[in-house]
């Protein structure tokens, strides 16, 4: 005898059968689901919270930058020597004339 005629292969269909479902992992796999979806959450507005204050910081460094230079630019020496060499002079008496601002509610 062979030994083929004892080892034959057959092919089990377990098609309908299932395992039953293990009702203790369910609250701890969603409570898992859960704290990763806030920690995922968390360092997204980590991230997004720091791009804002480099974002801010960068505001207001250049906030000040311009600042300075509008008052290099508007300072009074700064105008009169503008003012010199495009060959402007000082008002003569009676250039001046002051406007009078009417109110609001007489049209």
């Amino acid at each position: 005898m062979s030994s083929n005629a004892y080892v034959r292969s057959k092919r089990v269909e377990n098609l309908h059968l299932t395992r039953e479902r293990d009702r203790r992992r369910g609250p701890a796999a969603c409570a898992l689901l859960g704290w990763a979806a806030l920690h995922v959450e968390t360092v997204r507005v980590g991230y997004v919270r720091g791009a804002r204050t480099r974002k801010h910081a960068e505001l207001f460094e250049e906030n000040r930058r311009l600042r300075a230079e509008l008052a290099r630019a508007s300072s009074p020496e700064r105008v009169q020597s503008v003012a010199i060499r495009k060959g402007l002079a000082p008002p003569r008496p009676g250039q001046i004339q002051y406007v009078e601002q009417r109110e609001r509610g007489l049209r």
